[in-house]
């Protein structure tokens, strides 16, 4: 699958080195635009609620106590849904 937003560049996904987990409940944000639509109703990320991967919690710790990343904690977007190997 391509990375969205740039046509013809394969994503980490493409090669089994990411994991999308739970969409709805952690979206992809990129200003004003958030993936899937549904997701918007999860962008308060204080409101915890089932399903959502929060810094700490044991999903996180999991990919994280193996050396992957987590969009969540990227700068110019937000990716909370993602985890991708470190190469």
């Amino acid at each position: 699958r391509e990375i969205v937003g740039n046509r013809g560049k394969l994503s980490n996904h493409s090669y089994g080195l990411a994991i999308d987990i739970n969409p709805i409940q952690n979206p992809y944000v990129k200003g004003d635009m958030v993936l899937p639509r549904g997701g918007n109703k999860y962008l308060d990320r204080d409101n915890i609620r089932k399903g959502m991967i929060i810094k700490g919690d044991i999903c996180y710790n999991a990919f994280k106590s193996r050396g992957w990343n987590w969009g969540g904690e990227w700068n110019t977007l937000k990716d909370y849904q993602h985890f991708e190997c470190s190469r």
